[in-house]
């Protein structure tokens, strides 16, 4: 039997209204029930994944920020955690304050704007439940406060097409120091590049003295891809980017479908 579920969050194992539905909880309860292992990975803070975790009665570590950050079930107790280099962070934060990009600092489980009345923050502030601070220019708060190596991810929010054109004009030069990848088409997360939900999943089954082939990883966004190529079986939502997909070994039913319930349902059985 598959030991660990790896599942990510948003687009996934929630809804579009954010929530798990009966269908998954009542699954999930099953799969812990037979003896498995239920890992949240989330580009989440910790803080806003474990909620979820409460909710379904997990008491197994928990992954937040792309990987950045393993803690234990409650969200507040690191395991593991990789920052990005200060001097990129601040080149960056720098950048974005140049192109008018709305961005997103995530240092553990603090969240740190410019400002809440862009639009970049309307969309953002549905996919967290952590207090989100307004701290005006984002630099001048790093600096007057020393932060710059203290910073886990930044998430720049707004349209697709804006975003990717930073990525590739801004971005491309840091590709050793960086992941930049999208967990929905409005949002870019950045973070370091030996960070990854897939490095992450790695250190937990070596935490629980679990191989490789004993894991299944679901997600649907670019930031899922390490983690389905590095489980057993890595499992696109039916939702999923093409790229996604493209890696995925099985494409369940969507995020709105229950698609992590028909997941469990093929490899475990009812």
């Amino acid at each position: 039997m598959y030991k660990i579920l790896a599942l990510d969050l948003d687009g996934t194992l929630l809804n579009v209204d954010h929530k798990v539905s009966k269908t998954n909880m009542k699954y999930i309860n099953k799969l812990v029930e037979k003896g498995a292992k239920i890992i949240l990975v989330s580009g989440r803070e910790a803080s806003s994944v474990s909620p979820i975790g409460r909710e379904l009665g997990l008491k197994d570590c928990l992954v937040g920020l792309n990987g950045a950050i393993i803690t234990d079930y409650t969200g507040e107790e690191v395991i593991y955690e990789k920052n990005i280099e200060p001097m990129v962070t601040r080149e960056i934060v720098e950048a974005c304050e140049e192109k008018g990009i709305y961005n997103v600092v995530f240092i553990r489980n603090k969240l740190y704007v410019s400002n809440k009345k862009d639009e970049g923050f309307k969309i953002f502030k549905k996919y967290t439940t952590s207090k989100i601070e307004e701290v005006g220019p984002l630099s001048e708060f790093l600096s007057k406060n020393n932060l710059w190596n203290s910073v886990g991810k930044l998430l720049q929010s707004g349209d697709n097409e804006t975003l990717s054109t930073f990525k590739e004009e801004k971005l491309l030069k840091y590709k050793d120091d960086i992941t930049a990848e999208f967990s929905l088409p409005f949002f870019l997360e950045v973070y370091n590049s030996s960070a990854s939900k897939g490095h992450a999943l790695a250190k937990i089954g070596e935490t629980y003295g679990i191989d490789k082939d004993e894991i299944i990883a679901i997600g649907d966004g670019e930031n899922d891809i390490s983690m389905l190529e590095y489980a057993k079986i890595g499992i696109a939502m039916e939702n999923a980017l093409d790229i996604v997909k493209n890696k995925a070994d099985f494409i369940t039913l969507s995020n709105e479908e229950d698609g992590v319930s028909y997941a469990i349902k093929k490899y475990w059985g009812e």
